[in-house]
């Protein structure tokens, strides 16, 4: 028998470093090569990562929430036979005696210049950097992609922003009627679908100086998950039933919340809705999520005075703000989808 270390594969990702979720298989166990081994998340997705080796793993030298960059040794497994000089997938013999000897005999590195630092620097030095680590908390790799995402789309990305209300008190009604079995969020994408089937410019993407139709009846949901930004693809063509939409959405919401790797993956959609009626969030104008074109920000339903038959009446209604991509359509195109939209949510 023999022992190899496992080290970290390079998942071909954009960041330096993953983060440990979880290990599957626990010290102790048995695990053959091909199955997995861990999951870690990157700056795209959750993933899993394969065994490199059949054998019992031994030790462990990550643990869950830790940061870990490729080709760093992660844990111990003893395997049959004599240990391979190399193995694919990052594994590395274990060293020599000699070489443990050496490796025991270490001491920390000295600063640049061959300064000794007493045992108090280097107690006071820890202190102050756990201090900065408590100040500046880490980001998840979900919030970091998010982040640069929206980056380059603010950058690259020319925005304009239509802004008008709708009258909510049919959606209310009808949700009333259901038992508020249906989501708000249904009808949003209910009103898209069909608007979408009625002005099909707003189905294209801007692509290398060209318009490319997005193969898709996804209809993105924003959603917020314990910080962590996803959007739910929600199938949802002209045709598509609102009790149909919003059990889809409660469906992959739940995929959501489990922590499915599946329903954490980006998958392209045709826009995305944005909802904070829930919040007590007047408007807001959210960022396009390239490649679309468009994205739908909701805000809360509120009372409004609005005239009705010239006469005064209070309405509950609706804020909608639709940010739009300049190089796919013009402003007026982009007027008459929204009153769309208005239109099918006050005909619901």
């Amino acid at each position: 028998m023999s022992l190899i270390d496992i080290k970290m594969p390079d998942l071909g990702t954009t960041e330096a470093e993953v983060k440990i979720i979880e290990w599957r298989v626990k010290p102790g166990q048995s695990v053959r090569r091909g199955e997995p081994l861990l999951e870690v998340e990157t700056d795209k997705a959750a993933m899993e990562v394969e065994a490199a080796a059949s054998g019992v793993l031994r030790e462990v030298f990550v643990q869950p929430d830790d940061r870990v960059a490729a080709g760093s040794v992660i844990a111990r497994m003893e395997v049959k036979g004599a240990a391979p000089a190399a193995v694919a997938g990052g594994v590395e013999s274990e060293p020599a005696p000699a070489e443990k000897g050496r490796r025991a005999e270490e001491r920390p590195a000295r600063p640049a210049g061959g300064e000794r630092r007493s045992m108090f620097q280097r107690k006071r030095d820890a202190v102050k950097e756990q201090a900065a680590a408590v100040e500046s908390p880490s980001l998840s790799a979900v919030r970091r992609t998010v982040a640069q995402r929206m980056l380059e789309s603010k950058r690259g990305v020319p925005h304009f922003y239509l802004q008008t209300s709708a009258n909510a008190e049919p959606m209310l009604r009808r949700r009333k009627d259901a038992g508020s079995e249906i989501v708000m969020d249904a009808f949003l994408v209910f009103a898209a679908a069909r608007a979408l089937a009625r002005f099909d410019e707003m189905n294209f993407r801007y692509e290398r100086d060209r318009l490319v139709r997005q193969e898709t009846d996804n209809i993105g949901v924003a959603v917020d998950l314990q910080g962590d930004l996803f959007v739910i693809g929600v199938s949802a063509g002209a045709s598509a039933k609102l009790e149909e939409i919003s059990s889809e959405i409660k469906k992959q919401y739940r995929r959501l919340v489990k922590g499915d790797a599946e329903a954490k993956k980006v998958r392209p959609a045709r826009m995305t809705v944005s909802n904070l009626s829930a919040c007590n969030v007047e408007s807001f104008t959210a960022i396009v999520n390239p490649p679309e074109s468009c994205v739908l920000a909701v805000g809360k339903v509120a009372p409004a005075v609005v005239a009705v038959d010239g006469e005064a009446v209070v309405q509950n209604r609706i804020s909608l703000t639709l940010s739009v991509d300049h190089r796919v359509v013009s402003g007026r195109y982009a007027a008459e989808f929204l009153g769309a939209i208005v239109e099918e949510l006050e005909g619901v």
